[in-house]
């Protein structure tokens, strides 16, 4: 199939994704044309774009008015901020850098959408008919986490994440076929690089193509030592390069686990050592290769373990117990996707989004079942990569975006195959295609919003909008800029929207930020609250009583600071702020009397 027959499938579901985020648009609480992001890492993200444009420093990502008054370093890279930096460069002369900074960001996920979704119709192109990619354009619009992944308005890592997950699906469905071109290889490990570069998350990608990999070569014995040898060397190669940009000479050799380090490194050079080690080694039988192939696994894990004994616990595995009571534990992304604790609440989510896989796996056996050679292998691989990927889901809901494509051409395959089985009149056939293509596509979602029907949820309002307070806070203080104790959630865009520093920020790496607050605004001791804002040397404290967030520091047997700052009765250190009513009405703020020191 052509390329310009695939630009002809996609057209439609490209119009259809454009509708998708216009009634997102009507459906969210950030409207871009009011000027609002979505969530505080949007925020974050332009601020730190706009800093690298103004100083030029490429290898000192600090924050300097996070985490006040010592900065903070985000564990982000630099390609999403080079994306998000050209974008506005190209805007720039029309609408002002800033003007055009957050142009680009409001439209930057729907464009990496729709290119999402044209590489999803060649990577599957192997795997379906093109009457299936015709389906599977009109279905892939109605992933609405995956939609809400690439929104308006969201410039962030996981819309790239996504999208080259995507094309790692594509070489990897390739690279397990018997034949395929060394091309394949070298452009599948340049996009693996990209995605460690951009991203841990990168590493899902990276093992589906390890896998489909291993795979061939267990399959077809030497035939397939070619590829695995030059995506493995190129892949090597390419993190090289990559760390080579990303972080000044001194410190190449740090050691990391949330970004691209020497860590990552050293693993992808083992494995393609083992790679190269079977150039030489007896070719032997498929049961042969299997146990080689586990056995090399099982010594490569080994040696890593060896080497950097905290790879295995994550990038936040050692946090402290503070912040993962009141930041990590009620993060969204990070929730499982059915939550004991909040069943009510997950239940109609997991349901909606992740429905399809109640036609994915049976589909997927039954694809493997009707299959035989290659193409067994290859609905085997995308089996497995499911279950891996959905079992990542059910620990952290952010992976859910990897079942939910990889569900796709199983239940593509599944209604072809209804479809080309039931000999029924032809208006009658008309008629259970349409049926079966909707109750794939919206089953799930009708479904969820039925559990959510039936299991209804008190309805909680949008509190502590930050826009009107941000801009009373610059007028008011335009002389100088101030130093604020502020809840964890609203830092990025305080400091987005403000010439003023922030002590708390929503990232692990501001660990002592959310520390400090959370300690300072529990304390039931003056005297050490006050040691803390002296430390930090803080100039405000604002606080919101109606945010969820205040629940984790009011306390009342003896009173919290924050209680005792909700209930109108501050230290003396501290001194109540007139706030506009519009906006007393939601914030409480107090100026630190430094007389108190």
């Amino acid at each position: 199939m052509t390329g310009r027959r695939l630009l002809l499938i996609g057209l439609m579901p490209a119009l259809m994704l454009v509708g998708v985020h216009l009634l997102l648009q009507e459906l969210a609480d950030w409207r871009i044309l009011d000027g609002r992001l979505v969530g505080p890492d949007a925020y974050m993200r332009l601020l730190r774009v706009q800093e690298l444009a103004d100083t030029g420093v490429w290898f000192d990502p600090v924050s300097e008015r996070s985490n006040a008054p010592y900065g903070e370093v985000l564990h982000w890279t630099r390609p999403l901020d080079l994306l998000l930096l050209s974008g506005a460069a190209v805007a720039a002369p029309l609408l002002g850098f800033a003007g055009a900074l957050f142009a680009w960001a409001a439209v930057m996920g729907p464009l990496l959408h729709i290119a999402t979704l044209f590489l999803l119709l060649w990577a599957v192109r192997p795997m379906l008919e093109p009457r299936g990619l015709i389906l599977l354009g009109l279905l892939f619009p109605a992933l609405f986490f995956i939609a809400f992944v690439f929104a308006v308005g969201r410039p962030d890592h996981h819309a790239l994440n996504m999208m080259l997950f995507v094309a790692q699906l594509g070489f990897a469905v390739r690279l397990a076929r018997s034949t395929c071109l060394d091309r394949l290889a070298i452009a599948a490990a340049a996009i693996g690089a990209l995605a460690l570069w951009i991203s841990i998350e990168g590493m899902v990608g990276i093992g589906l193509t390890l896998l489909a990999l291993a795979a061939g070569w267990i399959a077809d014995g030497r035939l397939a030592i070619r590829r695995a040898v030059i995506f493995t060397l190129v892949l090597t190669a390419g993190l090289t390069v990559a760390l080579v940009l990303e972080r000044p000479p001194t410190d190449l050799l740090a050691i990391e686990f949330d970004r691209i380090s020497v860590v990552y490194l050293c693993f992808l050079a083992m494995i393609a050592g083992f790679c190269l080690l079977l150039v030489v080694a007896p070719d032997g039988r498929p049961g042969t290769r299997l146990l080689i192939a586990g056995a090399a696994a099982g010594v490569i894990l080994l040696a890593v373990k060896l080497l950097f004994p905290n790879f295995f616990l994550g990038p936040m595995a050692e946090m402290h117990p503070l912040v993962r009571e009141v930041w990590f534990a009620n993060n969204a992304e990070v929730s499982p996707l059915l939550d004991p604790r909040h069943l009510v609440r997950s239940l109609p989510k997991a349901v909606a989004h992740l429905g399809l896989i109640l036609f994915a796996v049976p589909a997927v056996i039954l694809c493997m079942a009707r299959s035989s050679g290659e193409y067994r292998r290859i609905w085997a691989l995308l089996g497995l990569f499911l279950t891996l990927t959905f079992a990542l889901t059910l620990r952290e809901v952010r992976w859910m975006g990897y079942p939910q494509i990889l569900c796709l051409p199983p239940c593509i395959a599944l209604l072809q195959g209804l479809f080309a089985r039931r000999p029924v009149r032809k208006r009658g056939l008309a008629a259970a295609r349409a049926a079966a293509v909707i109750a794939v596509a919206a089953g799930p979602l009708v479904l969820g919003g039925l559990l959510r029907l039936a299991l209804p949820l008190p309805e909680t309002g949008k509190a502590c909008e930050m826009p009107a307070i941000s801009a009373w806070l610059d007028s008011h203080y335009a002389e100088r800029p101030q130093r604020i104790v502020n809840f964890i959630y609203p830092g990025s865009e305080l400091l987005y929207r403000t010439r003023h520093s922030v002590v708390a920020t929503p990232y692990h790496r501001n660990t002592a930020g959310m520390v400090d607050t959370i300690q300072l605004l529990r304390a039931s001791d003056p005297a050490a609250a006050q040691a803390i804002v002296e430390r930090r040397r803080a100039d405000l404290i604002l606080i919101c009583p109606e945010s969820p967030e205040a629940t984790n520091y009011r306390r009342t047997d003896p009173p919290s600071l924050l209680a005792q700052l909700e209930a109108g009765a501050p230290p003396d250190w501290l001194v109540p702020v007139a706030l506009p009513p519009a906006l007393a009405a939601d914030f409480r703020l107090f100026q630190v009397r430094r007389g108190g020191f």
